[in-house]
């Protein structure tokens, strides 16, 4: 069987914060992401903004329509699905770290909500960069140029009641 289609015993998924790809952050996201695959000998499941990932790494896309923004849960669902296609067991969340706990959350609902088997773990940023390393001047999105209007738009999301986020994210 090619190792195409193998089924991994892990997988990536990364997260872009902001766009273009060329901002720090989504190359920082891309680099750590890179990094695990390779260790893991692992797919990445992740969005245009974090590409280019290293050589050799297979990858699949998210579904975007821009310059409509893909919701994080709409990235964990298809992260899930990609996985649950695969037999992948673990998914391994990179991504910001102001995005993280969202990340988290609606990476373990939606494997929830698809009574998957799926272990969840995160890729460890060693640099642990402060969260003006994340916020960049030159990002198309707002709440990603700046930290406060990304507190604000975040707190909303992780407060809304679950089903009418969900509803919402489609």
């Amino acid at each position: 069987m090619p190792a195409t289609e193998q089924a991994a015993a892990a997988a990536v998924v990364a997260f872009a914060f902001g766009t273009p790809n060329t901002l720090r952050s989504n190359r920082h996201i891309a680099a750590l992401a890179s990094a695990k695959a390779l260790a893991l000998r692992a797919p990445i499941y992740t969005q245009h903004d974090v590409l280019p990932v290293a050589a050799g790494i297979e990858i699949e896309l998210t579904v975007e329509l821009p310059p409509e923004r893909v919701p994080t849960l709409r990235i964990a669902r298809g992260a899930v699905a990609f996985a649950r296609r695969r037999g992948i067991a673990t998914l391994w969340l990179c991504a910001a770290t102001p995005h993280l706990p969202r990340c988290r959350r609606d990476l373990s609902f939606a494997i929830r909500e698809a009574a998957g088997e799926i272990t969840l773990r995160e890729v460890e940023d060693p640099e642990r960069h402060a969260d003006d390393f994340w916020f960049c001047a030159d990002s198309t999105q707002a709440d990603t140029r700046s930290a406060s209007l990304w507190r604000v738009r975040d707190a909303v999301l992780m407060h809304m009641p679950m089903r009418l986020y969900a509803s919402i994210a489609g």
